[in-house]
């Protein structure tokens, strides 16, 4: 790591010539980086649209580098504060960004000498900007390769709330939140998880395929998978850029979806031949579980209020072979329909905060009263759900946050105001391991290896 006789200013052309470029794949994760924070753009989104003209080593790379600078942000922002005589925010974005991608490749990979991710940041600064930004970017770089043990021993000095917030880079304001409610030893392992690659699951479409006929074109194709033990629909695939050569999304035969998606699917058994309500259904790995479960006899209703997110709905309910659903673009809080229906999910809109090893930008895009405002839209979509709900029938709220405002709150506010609503035992419909006690579905990633989700079961008297 501390390898500094080679002057990445001064490095002599024979020198040079033995480092493989990578300055455009460099350029372009500061590009995308800027995106991601100036236009609060989805991370996956952005590396989708940019990644087109990249393959290889350095699409590989882009990918990497943009997902570990935004897991990391907080970590690499502290320690680059302390690296320069200023205040780092104030910063040209690019040349942040410059810096934060440099870093974490001096921090968390090696796979490129320190000395080649300096000469080719210093020349991304003199290109971009001139030769005293460039002077600046290698600086602050070289300071880190001489200071990193003491830097380190600073982090480890800190009160034990801001420790974790920096070693595990979450923000403060979550960390102190997180461990009022589940305390030091559980956090610890949370934020841990959260840090890591989170594994990618794919779920069998039994309305297209047997689970046989998905094992065997994985095995074909040599791509390694594992069952869950659990719930065998879903499939664990370890190599996912091999698996997404082949053609068994594109066929309808299989869905990617977390194994945590189902559980809500699993507590409203639905039935061949039932009214059922999706409030919030796009992009529809939910709507197309269900749709399979009533083996395309009854009617599902599913609504969106995003135009563009109620085509994928359809286009994907239509790939899956779901033919009895109906698409509808409208804000649920205001649907425009009398029916009633035999079940309702309501898998809420939430701050996502059991979802961050997947969406690591929303640790920096979320706020405290963000989970405020989230409640009042919730509890508004139950009050609907309930009016559209038979006697008889249930309803299943779920979320995929584990903050107890949007979850066990607002179901305890939604009974206070609705007295014909009774929560329902869960025993029967999943495995004990997957409650929080008998009325409460509650997962977390480091325990149950899959998304921080909630979900219980509402039912109506008759």
């Amino acid at each position: 790591m501390s390898d500094l006789k080679n002057d990445p200013l001064n490095l002599s052309e024979e020198e040079k010539k033995k480092i493989p470029s990578q300055i455009p794949a460099r350029k372009k994760i500061i590009e995308i980086l800027g995106k991601i924070e100036t236009r609060q753009a989805f991370t996956d989104k952005v590396l989708e649209n940019e990644l087109k003209d990249f393959s290889g080593a350095d699409k590989s790379l882009i990918t990497e580098v943009v997902y570990g600078v935004m897991r990391w942000m907080y970590r690499l922002d502290w320690f680059l504060q302390h690296l320069y005589v200023g205040r780092f925010e104030d910063l040209i974005p690019d040349v942040r960004n410059n810096l934060r991608s440099s870093l974490y490749q001096l921090m968390y990979l090696d796979r490129v000498p320190p000395y080649a991710v300096l000469n080719e940041a210093v020349e991304i600064a003199k290109n971009q900007f001139n030769q005293k930004t460039a002077n600046l970017v290698n600086a602050i770089l070289r300071n880190y390769l001489r200071q990193q043990k003491k830097l380190e021993y600073m982090e480890m000095q800190l009160d034990v709330v801001d420790r974790m917030a920096v070693h595990y880079s979450h923000p403060r304001w979550l960390v102190q939140r997180w461990i009022e409610y589940w305390g030091i030893d559980e956090v610890t392992q949370m934020l841990k998880k959260n840090n890591q690659r989170p594994r990618l699951y794919i779920r069998v479409n039994h309305l297209k395929a047997t689970q046989r006929q998905v094992v065997d074109v994985l095995e074909e194709h040599q791509v390694p998978y594992e069952i869950h033990s659990d719930f065998p629909e879903f499939i664990w695939i370890k190599d996912f850029a091999r698996f997404r050569e082949l053609n068994l999304l594109k066929e309808g035969w299989v869905s990617v979806q977390d194994v945590s998606t189902g559980l809500p699917v699993k507590l409203l058994q639905p039935q061949p031949g039932e009214m059922v309500l999706d409030m919030c259904a796009a992009p529809g790995g939910k709507a197309g579980y269900i749709g399979e479960v009533m083996h395309n006899r009854g009617f599902l209703l599913c609504v969106d209020r995003h135009v563009h997110r109620s085509r994928m709905l359809k286009d994907n309910l239509r790939r899956w072979g779901v033919e009895h659903a109906c698409v509808v673009n409208a804000d649920a809080t205001q649907l425009p329909i009398k029916q009633q229906f035999d079940k309702i999910l309501l898998d809420a809109p939430c701050s996502g905060l059991g979802v961050l090893g997947k969406r690591a930008d929303l640790k920096w895009k979320r706020t405290e009263q963000d989970i405020q405002n989230m409640q009042q839209l919730q509890l508004q979509l139950l009050d609907v759900a309930a009016a559209h709900l038979k006697p008889g029938g249930a309803i299943v709220y779920s979320t995929c946050t584990i903050e107890p405002e949007e979850n066990e709150v607002v179901v305890e506010k939604f009974l206070e105001k609705h007295p014909e609503f009774e929560l329902a035992s869960l025993l029967e419909y999943v495995p004990i391991q997957y409650l929080w006690d008998a009325k409460h579905l509650r997962t977390f990633p480091h325990k149950h290896e899959m998304d921080g989700t909630f979900a219980v079961r509402l039912e109506k008297k008759h």
